[in-house]
């Protein structure tokens, strides 16, 4: 998403900080052998290194003894046409344009903040985390106290070639798919990637009036959404049950249009289901908690998922990638670390 200067300089002036270079996210999932071949809507792990035209290695999966990266196939990212057809183990080397990478770059993500309006103590190559989730790097600081931040990814208008394997692959009609709302929704998607059995999580919204908000719409209050993670998930090493609580656990059922210190609609706490199947259950389950919880009013609500559409890139896996003060926190199957909110 290109945000306007005048955003970003809000959000810069209310809350920037020099953060560290976040850490790699490590994530693991369970692999699944098989014959079939990788297609659109499966969900694959693979493990990569990537190179620029000048043969230096910019990521690889393999150093630091990091998981591979999870993703399902068709959810727009570049690295679609390198796994499609593969099977488990096998590989294949892509090249990939700056389209189909991180774009290219955009001159107008090039920001210069008055000096009464930036931090103090700021130098180049700083990154910065806005209040608003986004990242940017601090690319000049002027002698007047000017400072320039340029939210361009680092890789924007380069080509990208990458030798890939294909770890695991779980078809799509193996998986399922259940939507949450508790709150903020950076720290329901950590605590769900933790979750042994879930494929993988996205950040969105959903229930609202009008399709594809960007998060300032949502922000507004006036569109109805609320901050959700998508959960898919793997049936037979998961239950819909253990999802449940997982969520109950996370949020309070009895605050209205609120988790913790935000209110708003956008933060109210839901459960969207995609299956009949999902929506009985459910509705057992929080029978089954307002029975325990006599006198107290339950505030969750039990709908079909409608108008869900992802977040920006930058909400994504926000506090895996080190969130506002730049301390990734682990994402790890099985990790019980407390979550800070904010990174």
């Amino acid at each position: 998403m290109q945000a306007s200067k005048a955003l970003v300089r809000r959000a810069f002036s209310a809350a920037a900080a020099p953060c560290r270079p976040a850490a790699a996210a490590r994530r693991t999932l369970c692999v699944t052998a098989s014959q079939a071949k990788a297609a659109e809507g499966d969900f694959v792990t693979v493990h990569y290194t990537g190179t620029l035209d000048d043969g230096s290695v910019f990521d690889s999966s393999r150093q630091d003894g990091r998981a591979p990266l999870e993703f399902q196939i068709g959810a727009g990212r570049g690295f679609d046409k390198a796994v499609t057809g593969l099977a488990v183990g096998e590989t294949r080397k892509v090249r990939l344009t700056p389209e189909e990478g991180y774009g290219e770059r955009d001159p107008e993500a090039v920001i210069t903040v008055p000096a009464d309006r930036a931090p103090k103590g700021l130098s180049e190559g700083d990154r910065v985390g806005l209040s608003n989730g986004m990242q940017a790097v601090v690319s000049k600081v002027d002698p007047s106290g000017d400072v320039t931040i340029d939210l361009n990814p680092e890789l924007a208008g380069k080509h990208l070639t990458f030798d890939v394997e294909l770890m695991s692959l779980i078809q799509a009609a193996g998986a399922q798919t259940i939507v949450f709302g508790a709150g903020c929704f950076w720290g329901p998607q950590l605590l769900f990637d933790r979750v042994p059995g879930v494929i993988s999580t996205e950040v969105g919204y959903s229930q609202g009036k009008v399709p594809n908000p960007s998060y300032e719409d949502v922000c507004s209050g006036t569109t109805g959404h609320t901050e959700v993670v998508k959960v898919v998930y793997d049936p037979d090493a998961v239950t819909f049950g253990q999802l449940l609580d997982t969520f109950w656990a996370k949020h309070d059922p009895t605050s209205k249009d609120r988790q913790g210190a935000d209110s708003g609609t956008q933060y109210r706490a839901g459960i969207y289901t995609t299956t009949e199947e999902q929506a009985q259950e459910a509705a057992r389950y929080i029978e089954a908690k307002r029975a325990a919880m006599p006198g107290l009013k339950i505030y969750t609500e039990l709908e079909p998922l409608k108008e869900y559409s992802a977040a920006e890139p930058y909400h994504q896996n926000y506090l895996a990638k080190g969130g506002r003060f730049g301390q990734p926190q682990s994402p790890a199957k099985g990790c019980n670390d407390p979550i800070r909110c904010y990174g």
